[in-house]
């Protein structure tokens, strides 16, 4: 009995350490850009090269309003430093991929007041190929 619930604690630990393991990222930046300073970023998505821009123009209160475009599309929004609205996140999985959990992570880090600097982080996960 007693060997019963230590293997069941080894199994419980495994299982939560594959669940808590750190993303691996396709491309990953950190940033730093003044205001309307225009970052460009291009990559292939399923065999289609695709375009990422953006640009931050007003900080105030704490917020950052950034504006952001992807495959043509237009984003505006605001992100704050604080732990739940600090990211912005964009699914890049077009229907017929295999990998349903490719997204665009954009992350504000902070602000620099002197400067009139934001330091931001870019995180993109691309479909993952699959195995033929």
């Amino acid at each position: 009995m007693k060997s019963c619930i230590i293997a069941w604690f080894i199994w419980l630990a495994c299982m939560q350490s594959l669940y808590g393991a750190k993303p691996i990222w396709d491309i990953q930046e950190q940033l730093s850009l003044r205001k309307d300073e225009i970052y460009t970023q291009d990559f292939v998505l399923s065999g289609v090269p695709k375009t990422l821009k953006f640009y931050w123009t007003l900080y105030k209160n704490y917020g950052l309003v950034v504006h952001l475009q992807y495959d043509k599309f237009p984003y505006q929004f605001v992100l704050y430093t604080d732990y739940k609205r600090k990211s912005f996140t964009l699914p890049l999985s077009q229907g017929q991929d295999i990998d349903k959990t490719a997204y665009l992570l954009l992350s504000f880090r902070d602000f620099d007041e002197q400067e009139k600097v934001a330091n931001l982080g870019l995180f993109i996960m691309l479909p993952k190929k699959s195995i033929n």
